[in-house]
């Protein structure tokens, strides 16, 4: 026999705020249930807790006189819901009657997303928003792209400020600035146009993709010397107006050229977060 899920109420606590308003929900032993005893707890002030996770054990109290109540099978009490355990309502040996809270949970707000699941508790919000339908209130806080090469992982903007925190740490630390350089037309020439009776030495020849022309490109003079130098001052970074695929690939032969770590961005409006070498 299925133990009655445990009803669920939104608390006081839940703060709006920019994304999903974060709520505490008292977990509630089911109304129309039999009273039970607390006998063990399974989690504890701070767990985090998914869909279905066992909070804790009940004994049912029977109501008949004379009804040997250790026959009856223990109840255990699960959440539907995945966050962190926020506050033990109740005792052990504690009698909950029908409608009594045991238990309060503050509910995950999904500050990490990867590919739709939560790095937090594992929910995947893909399904949780097909089940929500047309709401109204964002599922996750997490809005923001961290990784270049990664666009499916995203951060709350509370993440993403403690990372720029931290890349400022590690700045002060390292006693760098950070310098912004053009790659099209400063670091490199990129062209459509070959002369077949040019030298091809130091030119890269690629296509972005079957069908697509094929480019040309070469360092500007010196290019290497002066980014060995000034990476020894700047963490450098640079941005391009063309496509990623073609920043990836310019970045993915410059990996032999060059030991100067680069970060970068492409078409003008992103930015990137892990290292490109060129």
């Amino acid at each position: 026999m299925e133990d009655p899920p445990a009803d669920f109420g939104g608390g006081g606590d839940g703060a709006a705020a920019e994304g999903p308003m974060v709520q505490v929900a008292d977990i509630c032993w089911p109304a129309g249930a039999l009273p039970v005893r607390l006998i063990e707890w399974k989690v504890k002030a701070g767990s985090l807790v998914n869909v279905d996770s066992v909070l804790a054990l009940c004994a049912p109290i029977p109501q008949e006189k004379g009804t040997d109540g250790a026959r009856l099978p223990e109840k255990k009490v699960k959440s539907d819901r995945a966050g962190i355990v926020k506050e033990l309502c109740s005792q052990l040996g504690e009698v909950i009657s029908p409608g009594g809270t045991i238990a309060r949970i503050e509910e995950c707000s999904h500050p990490i997303v990867m590919k739709g699941l939560c790095a937090e508790c594992g929910q995947d919000l893909t399904q949780l928003q097909s089940t929500n339908g047309n709401q109204q209130t964002p599922i996750s806080t997490a809005t923001v792209s961290m990784v270049h090469s990664v666009p499916e992982l995203m951060v709350s903007s509370e993440q993403a400020e403690q990372l720029g925190r931290e890349d400022q740490q590690r700045l002060h630390r390292n006693k760098k600035l950070v310098l912004m350089v053009d790659l099209d037309q400063t670091l490199i020439h990129t062209t459509e146009q070959h002369c077949q009776r040019m030298s091809n030495k130091g030119i890269f020849h690629f296509q972005l993709g079957r069908g697509e022309p094929m480019l040309h490109t070469r360092l500007r003079p010196h290019c290497k010397e002066f980014l060995e130098k000034i990476a020894k001052l700047y963490e450098l970074h640079v941005f391009t107006f063309g496509s990623r695929l073609y920043a990836h690939t310019i970045a993915g032969h410059g990996r032999h050229q060059c030991s100067s770590g680069i970060t970068g961005s492409s078409d003008g409006q992103e930015r990137y977060g892990s290292p490109t070498h060129l």
